[in-house]
Parts: C-alpha cells; sequence; structure tokens
C-alpha cells in the first residue's frame, strides 16, 4: 500500500509544468465554456425526445455524444491543468464533480475567475526591513 501511495504522490507532482499559468487558464476556460454548450446541446436532444419531435432519436443521439466527449476532455483539462493553475486539492475536487450539475461549470468558472483576479490584484504589503 505504501508503494501504491508513493507511486501515486510521485505522478501527482510529475504534472508540475506541465503548462504554463495563461494556458492553463486558458485551456480551463476554453472547456468550460465548451462544458456549457454539451449540456446545451443535450438538454434540447432531451426535449425533442420528451416532446416526440421529428429527429428526436437523433437530436439525443447528437448532443449527448458531443456533450460525453466534452465532459472526458474537460476532466481532462482539468486534472492535467489543476497544478499550473496553483489551485488547492479542494478546488481541483470541486472542478471535477460539478459537471454532473447543468452549467455549474459555467458558474464554477465565473466564481474562480474573480477570486484570480482578486487575488492579483490585491495590494501587497512590503515588509520593512531594518
Amino acid at each position: 500500500m505504501k508503494d501504491a501511495k508513493m507511486t501515486i504522490t510521485r505522478w501527482y507532482h510529475q504534472m508540475d509544468g506541465i503548462f504554463v499559468e495563461s494556458e492553463a487558464w486558458s485551456l480551463f476556460k476554453t472547456m468550460a465554456i465548451l462544458e456549457t454548450i454539451g449540456w446545451t446541446m443535450l438538454l434540447i436532444g432531451i426535449m425533442f425526445k420528451v416532446n416526440h419531435w421529428p429527429l428526436a432519436d437523433v437530436a439525443i443521439a447528437v448532443g449527448g455524444s458531443a456533450h460525453g466527449m466534452i465532459v472526458i476532455a474537460y476532466m481532462l483539462v482539468v486534472l492535467f491543468a489543476h497544478r499550473s493553475m496553483g489551485w488547492s486539492v479542494w478546488k481541483f475536487t470541486v472542478a471535477e464533480l460539478i459537471n454532473a450539475i447543468p452549467y455549474a461549470v459555467l458558474v464554477f468558472e465565473i466564481w474562480i475567475s474573480r477570486q484570480r483576479k482578486q487575488a492579483q490584484f490585491s495590494p501587497v504589503v512590503a515588509a520593512e526591513t531594518d
């Protein structure tokens, strides 16, 4: 068990530096937008199916497949980019689990972007050295 934990820890630390911070943020924002589009496509497909509209089977197949591929891509981007963005384990876990709720990734992206901006523009108190 100790060997497995050491292997996982070593693998986790090897993810440092895969992306530059700006690349990681760009990928994350892009995937958050795509994930929102994927949810919209899936919900439209479900609406077609529930209302028995023409081409309902096609709409649900296209929407479901697109959403599924986007979710997998989003989860991989979060997995490989969260270290470059400086996220805690808590933020990483929330980001991975939040995509099960429609449009929650977009809300999370807005929240995390605001946190990032506040951290960048917060005044830094210079330590006085005597």
